[in-house]
């Protein structure tokens, strides 16, 4: 195992990771809008779409990163053998779940509710009623696509590119409120905050899986173990 003090580190700086980032975020974007215009349910279109825009993302995103960082694979840590890292984080995604969702998801729900005077519940992120094909889209979005193309970018290019230069917390912070941002989900304000800030601290527990085994596997097995723990007690409370 080797932690990330171990490897070289990443060549690229924040601000152009987070310029090529949102560069493919507005591609992705304008790639999916047919989707949207080819299926009638807005619910169905938002998942398909989501997952379309995924994959857009990772493919730009490694296409930067091979023609402009060369040394990418060696920084970002993607060992030979992937089964010790792909186990660690297992083991860590089981153990963040309750800690993230009955530690801090309740102690913020009860914060808010005081500073509010008003009942807050964190919005739901998978529709009801999807049909069976959006069922399936949300699985593999949710378990496979999501969880490489977030660490990928979150952890293993604009962590690191802060991490660097100014250090874990620096890193794991500005990383952190960014992976939150990113999960908005329209409707109260104040249920929208409460689930930005749960996962918040949830962008902090990969990042120091990840500065721990050095290597991007790791946060990228916790963040699909995450959601299939999510996705399990959704649809099995349904």
């Amino acid at each position: 195992m080797r932690r990330l003090s171990e490897r070289p580190p990443v060549s690229w700086p924040w601000w152009e990771a987070v310029g090529v980032y949102v560069g493919a975020f507005i591609v992705s974007g304008i790639a999916t809008l047919p989707i949207f215009r080819l299926v009638d349910d807005e619910d169905l279109a938002t998942i398909v779409g989501s997952l379309a825009a995924a994959l857009v993302i990772i493919g730009l995103l490694l296409l930067w990163l091979a023609r402009a960082h060369p040394g990418w694979v060696e920084a970002m840590g993607f060992p030979e053998r992937w089964g010790p890292d792909v186990r660690a984080g297992v083991v860590f995604g089981i153990g963040l779940y309750p800690v993230i969702v009955l530690g801090f998801g309740l102690v913020l729900t009860l914060v808010f509710q005081l500073l509010s005077g008003e009942t807050v519940q964190a919005p739901e992120q998978v529709p009801q009623g999807l049909p069976p094909l959006g069922v399936a889209a949300t699985i593999v979005y949710g378990v496979l696509v999501a969880p490489v193309a977030e660490e990928l970018f979150f952890r293993g290019v604009l962590f690191r590119a802060v991490r660097d230069r100014h250090g874990f917390w620096a890193g794991a912070v500005v990383s952190g409120l960014l992976f939150g941002l990113i999960h908005y989900v329209p409707g109260p304000a104040i249920d929208a905050l409460l689930l930005m800030s749960v996962m918040v601290f949830t962008g902090i527990g990969f990042a120091y899986i990840y500065e721990r085994r050095g290597s991007i596997v790791a946060p990228i097995a916790a963040h699909v173990t995450f959601n299939v723990i999510g996705l399990t007690l959704i649809y099995a409370i349904r």
